[in-house]
């Protein structure tokens, strides 16, 4: 029996979270995201997008085009609480929810509904929609159908607040006269390319691999990934939710530039203030990082000519230190920058982990201290473990030793 799996997105997230703080907000036009020239566009109000707003745009060009838009700063410590109350809504539905990021999870719900749906699968998706905004006054849409693929897909068509179910044998209904550029992983940079070769739908593409003709300017494209193409537009695809908790190991940030740029002092103002950004967000979520990864992307006049480049560095430990980090991100820019013109510029913490793990938070004034420290405490494990008992500690633990032997 196929699987029943939902795709569950909350509509707008950012700016609903807003809009619950401040009702005021409601039906204005409203974007959420860095503030200032180099600010970006994080989530915006479907209002907004009414004047060709959306998420990624830089938040200069959005004030631009709409002179009365509302700009705000990220709140990830209220958006943080919100995904969980959300999480924990659709967790009385089913134990098997798999959360994807902080603003979408998928379901499956195939043994709950058999149990409990009365056989009316339209109220019992109402009721998850309808319930989460009565806890939570959140709006989310929802893609039903037998795969993960085919469930996203089915949760973009409707928006805000719909439902759409997809079954297989309406795959060529719905899904097939869709533009290609919603067909969910397929980038910015390739759907141009399929369309500059006549491939227009989602339809188009099915019907193009199908034929299978080798000299296809197609293959050039998407090499590999035919099959796994006709795999998802066919229902074939997973259906298997992974059930561990939802935890981001990285939280990054990218900027495309106004002009292409090689003014080291614009690019470092560029990558800091998203440094500053990715930094607050990682301490809402109680985070500590260990690894700094910057991203260029050189610019040029076609689009075989943008090169990206990827640097990583690892501190010594992990910290949640502002000042560190961001001293740390402006040293790897005057190590990696190598002056090319660049169209656009990132930064990623990486290898994160909860803060509540560590004892000793690593800090930029303790940093040589801990280091010492740690290095010392190596050393005493090692001569321990060679003596098979606990013979040595560091100055430190005598005063322990002696408050715990009285």
């Amino acid at each position: 029996m196929s699987r029943i799996i939902l795709h569950v997105d909350l509509n707008a997230f950012f700016v609903r979270c807003e809009e619950i703080k401040n009702p005021n907000l409601v039906s204005k036009p409203v974007a959420v995201g860095g503030v200032g020239r180099k600010g970006i566009v994080s989530t915006c109000s479907y209002k907004a997008r009414e004047y060709g707003i959306h998420s990624g745009m830089p938040m200069f060009q959005a004030q631009a085009l709409c002179k009365d838009l509302i700009v705000l700063g990220c709140d990830f410590k209220f958006y943080n609480l919100m995904s969980k109350e959300f999480v924990h809504h659709l967790k009385q539905f089913t134990p098997y929810v798999e959360q994807a990021s902080i603003d979408e999870c998928y379901m499956d719900i195939t043994e709950s509904f058999l149990k409990y749906g009365n056989n009316n699968i339209d109220e019992y998706l109402k009721n998850i929609q309808q319930g989460l905004y009565n806890k939570t006054q959140l709006y989310c849409s929802i893609g039903v159908a037998s795969t993960k693929f085919l469930a996203k897909m089915g949760s973009d068509i409707k928006k805000p607040n719909g439902i759409t179910i997809i079954r297989k044998k309406d795959i060529p209904k719905i899904i097939f006269p869709l533009p290609i550029k919603d067909y969910y992983g397929i980038g910015n940079k390739t759907y141009p390319k399929l369309q500059n070769i006549g491939i227009n739908t989602i339809g188009d593409l099915y019907y193009r691999i199908k034929k299978n003709d080798p000299n296809d300017l197609l293959n050039n494209y998407l090499q590999n990934f035919k099959d796994h193409i006709i795999c998802c537009l066919e229902g074939r695809s997973e259906d298997k939710l992974d059930l561990n908790e939802f935890d981001p190991k990285s939280i990054g940030r990218t900027s495309t530039f106004d002009y292409d740029s090689d003014d080291i002092d614009y690019i470092k103002r560029m990558i800091l203030s998203q440094g500053n950004e990715i930094i607050l967000e990682m301490k809402n979520k109680d985070k500590v990082c260990k690894t700094i990864q910057l991203t260029y992307k050189a610019g040029g006049g076609q689009d075989s000519d943008f090169k990206v480049r990827t640097f990583a560095k690892s501190f010594n430990d992990y910290t949640d230190d502002k000042e560190y980090i961001l001293k740390k991100i402006s040293q790897f820019i005057d190590e990696t920058y190598d002056f090319t013109v660049l169209r656009m510029a990132g930064v990623t913490l990486k290898n994160l982990k909860d803060k509540k793990s560590f004892d000793i938070q690593m800090t930029f004034d303790n940093y040589e201290q801990y280091e010492k420290e740690s290095k010392v405490q190596l050393l005493i494990n090692e001569l321990n473990r060679k003596a098979n008992q606990d013979l040595f500690f560091s100055g430190s633990k005598l005063k322990e030793r002696k408050n715990g032997n009285k």
